[in-house]
């Protein structure tokens, strides 16, 4: 068990303000977020109970409908009740993930930092450039070696040991070949130095940080909202549990972080997005020694290399193709005219296949971005990036 695990009941009480009580505190977040000039957010594993995923530190006796934390389960060494639990990979962002989204593509919010390796905030919509994940994401893989990164719809870690982190991938740049190891920082791990100085640079700079479902007892992370207070900034905390930090806070709201978030956005005026499920892919064409080559990669919204296809099927010129794997890669003798392609998914949330037709003759290389709404069941829309 970790060593920040509750370890007395009064730890593990929660505590509710009056509705009266949340909407004066609310009201008077959102005047400080008006008046900031750059304002962070900070994320626990409390932002992800109303998606389905289990926290660390709720007693048994919590309201949560995920029940009681990992640690508290491992304590107690019984089975736990649980009337909302969903597999990880199926998870759809909670109102909060989707605030976090409008807030920074406003310009509102500045940067996120978030101890979750659930990839939810990333998933819901974030860019990675506004986003430091301190303690890694489920989805994510890096060389060794050149440090490159790989996106997977899938959960990468797949070592048996705790502290071993090799996946069996290779990176794909040729001169490199590195060993990739996924990106999960254990207890007594040191944390990804560039991950953890973003959150420290933001934390600093920050007038206005605004903390949400964290226990604030796992250093270093927990130091990052002290930044902010120490150089005059205002601390925000939206717990059930009390936090170690609620003595520094300028303010400590006992409240659902959904409720908290859903009348902020009100009084903000701005409209919470619906979640929809973003994928960007890229065609291009080569020929060489009279051979054509077309291939297809996936890729997230900062040209991540994004692996969320099982396979592609391809008809042209009357020749049908199956690609099993990645890299998908038509390769042939002339590819001209149009190349129908049918793609299949990972189907974590019942995504159907996705038809397309490529013009062959006008390709050089393209960037098709495409929405899937999870709640429709349906492709929505298909544009061209480039």
């Amino acid at each position: 068990m970790a060593s920040s695990a509750h370890k007395t009941e009064e730890e593990k009480k929660e505590f509710f303000d009056p509705p009266d009580v949340i909407d004066s505190k609310v009201r008077k977040l959102a005047k400080w977020i008006r008046k900031s000039r750059h304002f962070i957010g900070f994320t626990g594993a409390g932002v992800s109970t109303s998606c389905g995923i289990p926290d660390f530190r709720s007693g048994y006796n919590t309201v949560l409908p995920t029940g009681p934390g990992a640690w508290e389960e491992l304590a107690k060494q019984q089975k736990a009740k649980r009337t909302h639990v969903v597999n990880i990979t199926e998870a759809i962002p909670s109102p909060t993930h989707m605030c976090f989204v409008k807030l920074i593509e406003e310009g509102v919010m500045k940067f996120l930092v978030s101890q979750n390796v659930d990839g939810l905030h990333r998933k819901s919509g974030i860019h990675p450039s506004k986003l430091a994940e301190l303690h890694g994401n489920i989805y994510v893989e890096k060389c060794k070696t050149c440090k490159k990164e790989y996106l997977r719809d899938y959960e990468v870690r797949t070592n048996g040991h705790v502290h071993s982190h090799e996946t069996g991938n290779r990176c794909d740049n040729k001169e490199c070949n590195g060993e990739l190891i996924d990106t999960i920082i254990n207890f007594h791990e040191n944390l990804d130095s560039d991950v953890i100085n973003a959150g420290f640079t933001n934390g600093r700079n920050a007038d206005l940080c605004l903390c949400m479902g964290s226990s604030l007892r796992v250093t270093p992370a927990a130091n990052i909202p002290l930044e902010t207070k120490k150089r005059g900034g205002k601390l925000v905390i939206v717990n059930l549990q009390r936090t170690p930090l609620d003595d520094s806070a300028d303010m400590v709201i006992n409240a659902f972080c959904d409720t908290v978030m859903e009348k902020l956005m009100g009084i903000l005026n701005l409209e919470i997005p619906r979640f929809k499920i973003v994928r960007y892919l890229k065609v291009s064409k080569t020929a060489d020694d009279g051979r054509s080559q077309i291939a297809c990669e996936g890729i997230d919204s900062d040209e991540t290399p994004f692996s969320y296809l099982k396979r592609i099927t391809a008809k042209y010129s009357g020749n049908k193709v199956r690609l099993r794997r990645e890299p998908f890669v038509i390769n042939d003798e002339d590819i001209s005219g149009v190349v129908e392609l049918s793609l299949k998914f990972q189907g974590h949330y019942g995504e159907p296949r996705l038809q397309l037709a490529i013009d062959a003759d006008k390709l050089v290389e393209h960037v098709l971005k495409f929405e899937y709404d999870p709640f429709e069941g349906e492709w929505t829309s298909l544009t061209a990036v480039r």
